[in-house]
């Protein structure tokens, strides 16, 4: 169960730390709120953002820009926050309808600790984290070409506008004081895309991961995607299955979270498991997945 607030935290505001000199601007009565209790009439996003107010950052990190230039001027914006653990933004195109959606991001702020030793770290580590439970960005009038076809769990093509979703998550980690942004790519597709500002959190996994994507470089990345789904990605030497991980990507801002995703010691044990790893997809047992897909 997520803790409703954090020692540490509280006291780090102004309101209960006074005369300890300079520091951030005393929090609104809403947020300390939300982080003492959960509580959030006001709705606001982390009981911090009203809607004006995320709708600024949302143009500052370029999405609205983005999203004008794709067709889709002004779009609705609505929040649904009640509950800490699935704090939500949606933008719609025109209608507040699923087909319209626009971007849809399902967010938490929690302690995090990591569920074994890696690096530094114990599972007594913890770590203030911004949770991506769910994040999409659609178009609603796009569709799935031979060029672009549809990635596995899509539902309509991507606006091609994650660059700008990733300066919004920043934003927000400097505003939140967070150490870091977390997701669990539950696609290979997914943990591409975010690799571009995200590490695994455990070197090893990431070496892995890399070595994922040097072996299928070749490959369509939805058509590559789709094996490793159906469980076809086998060691290239043995054939044994090698399963799609689950574990945690991160993209740290700050403290030892940031220093060990740079060290000397993660990039070797990266490259460890980077050199360690060759993969293939079992074509055979892809076929006679999709096939009885398509009987099903």
């Amino acid at each position: 169960m997520i803790p409703r607030f954090e020692l540490r935290r509280l006291f780090r505001f102004p309101l209960l730390s006074a005369g300890e000199g300079g520091g951030p601007s005393a929090p609104r009565e809403s947020e300390l709120l939300f982080d003492l209790t959960g509580e959030n009439p006001e709705n606001r996003l982390f009981g911090r953002y009203d809607p004006g107010e995320l709708r600024d950052r949302i143009d500052a990190a370029g999405l609205l820009a983005g999203l004008s230039e794709r067709g889709y001027p002004d779009p609705i914006l609505r929040l649904s926050c009640a509950d800490p653990s699935d704090q939500r933004i949606c933008l719609y195109a025109g209608e507040e309808t699923r087909d319209r959606l626009l971007l849809e991001a399902r967010l938490q702020l929690s302690p995090f600790h990591p569920r074994r030793p890696i690096g530094p770290f114990t599972e007594e580590s913890s770590f203030r984290m911004l949770v991506i439970h769910w994040l999409v960005l659609s178009s609603p009038e796009g569709a799935f070409t031979v060029d672009r076809p549809r990635l596995p769990g899509q539902e309509k093509p991507g606006l091609g506008l994650l660059n700008q979703t990733i300066s919004l998550l920043k934003a927000f980690s400097r505003e939140l004081s967070v150490d870091g942004v977390l997701d669990v790519p539950d696609h290979y597709h997914t943990a591409l895309f975010y690799s571009r500002a995200f590490r695994y959190l455990d070197p090893e996994a990431e070496g892995r991961f890399q070595a994922i994507a040097r072996d299928l470089s070749g490959v369509p990345l939805a058509l590559a995607s789709d094996a490793i789904r159906e469980g076809c990605l086998v060691d290239r030497n043995t054939g044994a299955p090698m399963p799609w991980p689950v574990a945690e990507q991160v993209m740290a801002v700050r403290g030892p979270l940031r220093r060990f995703l740079r060290s000397p010691s993660y990039r070797e044990a990266r490259n460890r498991a980077l050199a360690d790893h060759r993969v293939i997809v079992n074509w055979d047992l892809y076929r006679e997945k999709i096939s009885g897909r398509a009987s099903s």
